[in-house]
């Protein structure tokens, strides 16, 4: 799908780090033949913080191939009676891994959530932080974060929907709604994501 519309879609490589030096290759197959673009990690699958060793090798391969690692933050919803899995993922052990690998860009995507104050504070203070807007409908986001996004966050937020989570032309008229300044919505919709994972668009002048 990259390959055949590379100017609409753009790849990440999953993580499975109970694969070990296998899922190390993967994933850099992923992004030096397959031109994917980032990492992703969903830690509660694997029932880990963030912050556990597992995860360290795949976060200095990231730092050696120069791509950001998004990575679920926020709890665990309920999705099976049969295996519940365990919140392991406190926005505030990114603040850990952003100390041990200051050049690694991370973005701790589904706001937070109910940690989205936690998730701002680590996003200010690290450079290499960025928050994911997915997965929960912007006309119910905190107003703490609908201001950082407006303001002193304009340049650490980036758009997502976690679609078929939530509906692309929804978020898109919710965020309307919203009433963000022209130039801080720019930023947020566009213009972070392509500085961000380095895409091939020209950010616009703001």
């Amino acid at each position: 799908m990259v390959k055949k519309y590379p100017k609409r879609f753009s790849g990440l490589a999953g993580i499975d780090p109970t694969q070990g030096m296998r899922g190390l290759r993967e994933m850099e197959y992923g992004i030096k033949e397959l031109g994917f673009v980032g990492a992703h990690l969903y830690p509660h699958w694997f029932e880990q913080a963030p912050d556990h060793a597992i995860y360290y090798p795949f976060y200095a391969k990231c730092c050696e191939l120069g791509v950001p690692i998004q990575m679920q933050v926020g709890h665990c919803l309920r999705y099976t009676e049969q295996r519940p899995l365990r919140s392991v993922g406190r926005p505030i052990t990114l603040d850990t891994i952003a100390c041990h690998f200051p050049e690694l860009k991370l973005v701790g995507i589904h706001i937070g959530w109910p940690w989205s104050e936690e998730m701002i504070s680590v996003a200010y203070k690290h450079p290499n932080v960025y928050i994911g807007s997915d997965a929960y409908a912007p006309a119910y986001w905190p107003e703490n974060f609908v201001r950082f996004i407006n303001s002193w966050g304009s340049k650490k937020v980036i758009f997502g929907t976690d679609y078929p989570v939530i509906d692309p032309e929804r978020a898109r008229k919710e965020i309307e709604d919203l009433k963000l300044r022209d130039d801080a919505k720019r930023r947020f919709l566009r213009d972070n994501l392509i500085e961000l994972y380095k895409l091939p668009l020209a950010p616009s002048t703001s």
